[in-house]
């Protein structure tokens, strides 16, 4: 059952648009500067995340798991990553916990000297039943470095066999968050300030906003015949928001969320972030080989460093000072 619907969703955000009616990325935009503060084959790219030295600011972030073609997905993407130096994120690991035969469509990735790993769990299982066992299987299972625990509920809410519920969750949170490195990720509907002031205090180590921009979950579900994911397409926080009200709080921050292409990876950097997570744009060439994966990150990285470059800056830290515009529906978020 979970194992057809993983295969479903992949193949509904291949074949159906699913993204999100307006990409707030496009509303941020960072200032140009006339004269350059360095040659741009001397923008050093190079960041730390966790502990962890990545060559340029950016994770591959979770797409799939726990079916055969997920396999060779993640496998494609895990030998690109540790080609270019930068992270990888697994789907969720669910069906690989109940299911031991699909684990090495997971643990395929440990093959492989990527810089950053990370697994994947759901919240509304940690709520229902998961707890120490389960998180240490996951971790142990690609050798991760941390471990995502996504916050779907939005999903959950209109799929037809969704689990909904949260009563006990941020106490057995406490409790996890104090012996495990977790990351609270959201996936399309955005971080509010008061979750991530929840989650630091509860002592995950990061925050992977994913809000509104990118692929919206509630259209997944719309296309498999749910007419309430018509009705949440938008629904949520737009991911640079999201960014915008987590800064303060002074914990790392993954920006993701409808990220294309390295203008938007400056930008997810320039409000805040720490590294940037792409999903969807990669997957199309996950599907074709590592040489695919390899040559549409070194444009999304070469994107970056011309924005570098443009913007003044000479680093990945400077970028993060740099001046920026904001424009359109996402300044009208900020007036509210």
């Amino acid at each position: 059952m979970i194992e057809k619907r993983k295969l479903e969703h992949l193949n509904i955000c291949l074949e159906k648009n699913v993204r999100s009616h307006h990409n707030y990325w496009d509303d941020v935009i960072i200032k140009h500067e006339t004269i350059p503060s360095v040659d741009l084959e001397d923008i050093s790219l190079e960041v730390e995340f966790l502990g962890r030295k990545l060559n340029a600011p950016i994770i591959v972030d979770a797409m799939t798991g726990g079916h055969k073609v997920a396999k060779k997905i993640n496998e494609n993407i895990a030998k690109a990553c540790s080609e270019l130096g930068i992270g990888m994120a697994v789907g969720s690991q669910r069906v690989a916990i109940e299911k031991k035969e699909l684990e090495d469509t997971y643990s395929v990735i440990k093959n492989y000297e990527i810089p950053l790993r990370l697994g994947n769990l759901g919240a509304p299982q940690v709520t229902l039943e998961y707890g120490e066992v389960e998180i240490r299987k996951a971790i142990e299972m690609i050798d991760a470095h941390a471990l995502e625990l996504h916050f779907n509920y939005l999903q959950e809410a209109i799929q037809p066999e969704g689990e909904s519920v949260v009563k006990g969750l941020k106490e057995k949170l406490k409790k996890l968050a104090g012996k495990y490195k977790l990351i609270a990720k959201e996936t399309g509907a955005g971080i509010s300030r008061k979750a991530g002031e929840f989650f630091k205090s509860a002592g995950f180590v990061a925050l992977d906003v994913s809000g509104v921009s990118g692929t919206s979950f509630a259209a997944v579900e719309y296309y498999r015949g749910g007419e309430l994911g018509e009705t949440f397409w938008d629904w949520g926080i737009p991911s640079p928001y999201s960014l915008l009200i987590l800064r303060e709080i002074e914990i790392p921050l993954i920006g993701s969320g409808g990220i294309r292409n390295g203008l938007d990876v400056a930008r997810a950097l320039a409000l805040g972030a720490t590294l940037a997570g792409i999903s969807r744009e990669i997957l199309p060439y996950a599907f074709k080989s590592p040489d695919a994966v390899i040559n549409k990150l070194e444009r999304i990285v070469k994107e970056l460093k011309i924005t570098i470059f443009l913007s003044g800056a000479t680093n990945v830290k400077e970028l993060r000072n740099a001046s920026y515009v904001i424009r359109g529906e996402l300044r009208e978020w900020l007036k509210q």
